[in-house]
């Protein structure tokens, strides 16, 4: 089995996808656009879980 190099990162509440190194770990949470937003006006962070390995 070959090593991987690559992850790439999927928001499970709005598709948002973006790809990492293996050692750089998880993408920042960021805004989700589908979430919503909090008591205080600011937006909800996105949910990251694992897509693909490259």
């Amino acid at each position: 089995m070959s090593e991987y190099t690559r992850i790439e990162y999927i928001c499970s509440f709005c598709g948002m996808k973006t790809s990492r190194a293996v050692s750089c770990g998880r993408p920042s949470p960021g805004v989700c656009s589908k979430k919503g937003k909090t008591k205080n006006g600011q937006g909800k962070p996105h949910t990251w879980r694992i897509n693909r390995r490259f």
